[in-house]
């Protein structure tokens, strides 16, 4: 299937990576289809062709159906399903956090982007493997203090690849991890965490002095992922900043993904050591 006819399904396209996204993809000739929440950079996207665009907070059940409703009449069959809804809400330590506020935050994060995404699939182009791209974020390799909410999450999406991966022949699906990319996410950081903590400063220095991870980056890699398929991208953990998915080497890190099945998932490190008696 060329281009042309493609579509990509992407939630949360009035993020900062949404948009770009989007345009990168209208400027490849696919057919979009975008959910927002909230109407401030609808302006952005008004000069995109083929754009079907649908309100849609994922967090009320009933919209979720009626996106899925309207994705129908549509009469459209999605190749690319991304996934971008994000809050690092609450910031606090799990014990200091309003347990309702603290779960809530993990269902936009992760729970209800698998319901929408469960819901959808049955409109997916079943005559190819679809590609289904999912976000990471910081804190899987570690314990990034006040953010559990939101790095909970992102590790039941690590590893909901891998299961929907093993259980779903048609599916190609990865999540990537961006990197320190510019987004709206990090000035909600600074508003709600305490100005002399290292987490403030190291935010506040990002914003004032580095360019981050491009959306160009982000975009190839994504579509490095798609491209290579199934058997080198599915059900694994990507980082577009760290990983050799660009120039030379990537063809020797496509092999080494399609010979070991264990590489970048979920997986015990250094905790298999076995003492001498």
């Amino acid at each position: 299937m060329s281009s042309l006819s493609k579509v990509v399904v992407i939630i949360s396209i009035t993020s900062d990576i949404g948009i770009a996204l989007a345009h990168r993809y209208a400027k490849a000739g696919y057919n979009i289809v975008g959910t927002y929440r909230s109407t401030g950079q609808l302006d952005q996207l008004s000069k995109i062709s083929n754009l079907h665009l649908f309100s849609c907070d994922i967090m009320k059940k009933q919209e979720i159906v009626s996106f899925v409703k309207n994705f129908e009449t549509l009469g459209l069959k999605w190749d690319t399903f991304i996934s971008l809804p994000c809050t690092p809400l609450p910031l606090k330590a799990f014990f200091e956090c309003d347990f309702d506020e603290w779960s809530e935050s993990v269902h936009l994060n992760a729970i209800e982007q698998l319901r929408l995404l469960h819901h959808l699939h049955p409109f997916r182009n079943n005559t190819s493997i679809s590609d289904v791209v999912l976000f990471a974020g910081g804190g899987v390799n570690n314990a990034v203090i006040n953010f559990s909410a939101y790095t909970i999450s992102k590790i039941m999406l690590v590893k909901m690849c891998e299961f929907m991966d093993a259980e779903n022949k048609d599916l190609n699906i990865f999540i990537i991890g961006p990197g320190w990319t510019k987004t709206k996410v990090h000035y909600i950081t600074l508003e709600n965490v305490d100005k002399n903590s290292n987490k403030y400063k190291e935010t506040s220095d990002f914003l004032s002095n580095h360019k981050g991870t491009s959306m160009d980056d982000i975009f190839e890699c994504v579509s490095w992922l798609c491209n290579q398929g199934k058997d080198i991208a599915s059900g694994r953990n990507f980082s577009v900043v760290n990983d050799q998915w660009q120039g030379r080497k990537n063809r020797i890190l496509a092999e080494e993904l399609k010979k070991d099945s264990n590489i970048y998932k979920l997986r015990r490190f250094k905790n298999d050591l076995l003492l001498n008696n």
